[in-house]
């Protein structure tokens, strides 16, 4: 059995440490850096990438695609799913199964532009819990900050007390980090946040959701078919070194995959 995993750069990794922490499996992951930060694309553009990147993960033999990003699991997700090829899991349902055993009703929504402006959360846990209230803050710098290997310093905590303070000021009683980039900043977080704050990251949900379909499916690699494949739609060499950063750990050469069509920038 072989899983392909994207986002549009590193935040997917928060994702992949968790399945591959609950499954042995073989993983492709994928980073769109080409067309990093999704945040800010249309939904046309992200359906787009879906396609792309999903014919890739079938050329390299994928049985089924996680898509390791909120806002393409908000904005794509329910208008491909049906026709895609392959089992697809997303972020949403994963992160509503960790919010609401957590939280007491009062929710912060940290989120990309694209995320918060979808209105997926918000929609989701009104329909779900009608009497919480859920404050939704967008962070459009968070992701390039993290995807140049910042998670700390005066910049960051900057940056993060910008968007925290808002929700902070609401008395929320969870965030939930609704960018698989996030994860990576969960200790400045808490800093800022104080104690207390239920902090929810989705991947862990998403992971094991993944890992009960493999159980089901009763397919497994073989133990020397086990590993993760990484590749990149631009500058592999510094996505390699970023992520060793960030994951604090070696990861495999990173191959380069131009999309059929694509200009290199």
């Amino acid at each position: 059995m072989i899983i392909g995993i994207y986002d549009s750069g590193l935040g997917g990794l928060t994702v992949w440490r968790e399945i591959r922490q609950l499954r042995a499996a073989k993983l492709i992951y994928f980073g769109d850096t080409l067309h990093m930060p999704y945040g800010e694309k249309t939904p046309g553009q992200l359906q787009d990438y879906f396609w792309k990147i999903t014919e890739f993960f079938q050329s390299k033999g994928t049985q089924a695609v996680v898509v390791a990003c909120n806002t393409s699991s908000a904005l794509v997700l329910p208008e491909v799913k049906t026709a895609a090829p392959l089992p697809v899991f997303g972020v949403i349902d994963a992160a509503l199964e960790a919010i609401l055993p957590v939280s007491r009703g009062r929710v912060g929504l940290l989120a990309t532009k694209g995320t918060v402006e979808s209105g997926v959360y918000q929609q989701a846990l009104q329909k779900r819990k009608p009497s919480w209230r859920v404050f939704a803050q967008s962070a459009p710098r968070l992701v390039p900050l993290i995807e140049a290997g910042k998670i700390s310093g005066p910049e960051v905590e900057a940056a993060l007390r910008e968007y925290l303070e808002p929700l902070l000021a609401q008395e929320i009683d969870t965030l939930f980090l609704g960018c698989t980039h996030y994860p990576f900043l969960k200790e400045l977080i808490e800093k800022i946040s104080g104690p207390g704050l239920k902090i929810v990251n989705p991947a862990k949900s998403l992971a094991l959701e993944v890992s009960n379909w493999l159980q089901k499916t009763g397919a497994g690699p073989k133990p020397q078919e086990a590993g993760t494949e990484f590749w990149v739609s631009a500058d592999p060499q510094n996505f390699r070194k970023v992520a060793r950063d960030l994951l604090r750990e070696d990861i495999p050469q990173v191959g380069f995959y131009q999309f059929p069509g694509e200009v290199k920038k």
